[in-house]
């Protein structure tokens, strides 16, 4: 079975434009909205480079749990180069993709960036972990 390299729902970075709230507990990332103009944005995870023989990403994971809330997009980035999108999701619970094309790895920065939609100031979501298969 391929390796996963993998970060920790603890290693959520907030967008720039975001004004979610981020809790950390007990190696979970707890994200809530705080305004109920602010019900939509991103969220990022750096993704450790994978053994240097790796050369291909077929699968993504994304290890979470919602209240009123869903993941919508999820994007792959190597540096700044987007590799990989997949929109209109509305998964309300964890899930894997196939990517249709394997991404080839040269050795650049992995991140992971999901879309969050919350239902209202109530809505949260609690990451667990991201992570690709190699």
């Amino acid at each position: 079975m391929p390796p996963w390299i993998s970060a920790p729902g603890i290693s959520a970075i907030k967008d720039s434009k975001s004004t979610f709230e981020i809790i950390i507990d007990r190696g979970s990332a707890l994200i809530r909205p705080t305004f109920d103009d602010g019900l939509a944005g991103w969220i990022h995870f750096a993704i450790p480079s994978p053994a240097s023989n790796t050369r291909n990403l077929n699968v993504l994971a994304i290890d979470f749990s919602g209240s009123a809330a869903t993941v919508d997009k999820v994007a792959i980035y190597l540096a700044n180069d987007p590799q990989f999108k997949k929109e209109n999701l509305q998964k309300r619970e964890s899930f894997k993709l196939d990517m249709p094309d394997s991404i080839s790895y040269e050795g650049t920065g992995i991140s992971v960036s999901t879309y969050l939609q919350f239902e209202g100031i109530y809505s949260q979501i609690s990451f667990h972990s991201v992570g690709i298969q190699n």
